[in-house]
């Protein structure tokens, strides 16, 4: 791998990690924050579903960069 390969690999995994402490953030306030009478609002809940994806995503894509270094 080129040195510019490993510099461009190492800031996606830097963006990665930052989205996961962002995504985490966002995902306690909507689960927190977003309740009407304990139920939580469908679109609020299609939403904590598409951050958690994104958190997931994130991790698997940092822990495979771990693995291989």
């Amino acid at each position: 791998m080129t040195e510019e390969a490993q510099e461009s690999e190492e800031s996606e995994i830097r963006w990665h990690i930052e989205q996961i402490g962002k995504n985490r953030t966002i995902l306690e306030q909507l689960e927190g924050g977003n309740t009407a009478g304990g139920e939580v609002f469908p679109e609020t809940q299609s939403e904590i579903e598409r951050v958690k994806a994104q958190i997931a995503q994130s991790e698997l894509i940092v822990a495979s960069y771990e693995k291989k270094h």
